[in-house]
């Protein structure tokens, strides 16, 4: 495994190279290290009226280890301003929704030096409201994302509880084949994590499925359904998993 997994990430990158755009290409060159994070950083631009976009840029920033970018500060500072009062962000939006938002922002501020203690605990309390097992049960990738990521990363009371959870569900996923190993391996990503509480999952198993599902000319195939994401962003998340987990 020490030549395969070098062997695949260059790969990944090069079927970037060939197929992804000036943003794409920069990132692929950063992760494996042929080039630093400050460019793509230097690129991101993000609405800083739309949590979606904020969101966006601070998980590219996530992967390259860039968040205590200063940059970083400003986009933490306009999303402390679109927390909505209970907690939750995207309050025009379905409740699923701002579930998935609220749980990604907070799980990639909580790893920044950017954000209030107190602004953590409302998104923890808010996503903690709205919990039921039923929600990682029904296989949503996004509520099994979103409850690990958050709760990986910020001390609450249900944190224990609701990680077994998403750790059983997850692995269930990945056993039967409902989630692939790029989908899997990114939950992984989110959390900072080899492995999840509850989740009968080896990080060796999903690195060699990783592996075993990229194409010969490098790439990762596209995700459907929820999270849905072209065979570029998904040979990105397939490369950030390959650099974290290996």
């Amino acid at each position: 495994m020490t030549d395969i997994v070098p062997q695949a990430a260059q790969r990944a990158a090069a079927y970037v190279d060939a197929n992804g755009d000036a943003l794409s290409r920069l990132r692929a060159a950063a992760l494996i290290g042929r080039a630093s994070a400050e460019p793509v950083v230097a690129r991101l631009d993000p609405d800083g009226t739309h949590v979606s976009a904020l969101r966006c840029a601070l998980e590219l920033c996530d992967d390259l280890r860039a968040l205590g970018d200063p940059r970083v500060s400003r986009w933490a500072a306009a999303l402390d301003r679109l927390q909505a009062g209970d907690g939750g962000f995207a309050p025009e939006s379905p409740l699923e929704a701002r579930l998935f938002e609220t749980g990604m922002i907070a799980g990639h501020l909580a790893k920044t030096r950017y954000v209030r203690p107190d602004a953590l605990r409302a998104a923890a309390d808010f996503l903690a409201g709205h919990w039921s097992p039923d929600r990682v049960r029904s296989g949503s990738w996004c509520a099994i994302a979103s409850y690990a990521h958050l709760f990986s990363n910020v001390d609450h009371d249900e944190a224990d509880a609701i990680l077994q959870w998403c750790g059983r569900e997850l692995g269930r996923a990945f056993v039967t084949r409902a989630f692939d190993a790029v989908r899997t391996a990114r939950v992984l990503v989110y959390c900072d994590a080899h492995g999840l509480p509850g989740a009968e999952l080896r990080r060796e198993d999903v690195v060699i499925e990783l592996i075993t599902e990229q194409a010969p000319d490098g790439g990762f195939p596209a995700w459907q359904g929820e999270g849905a994401r072209d065979a570029t962003a998904a040979t990105l998340d397939a490369l950030v998993a390959l650099r974290r987990l290996a």
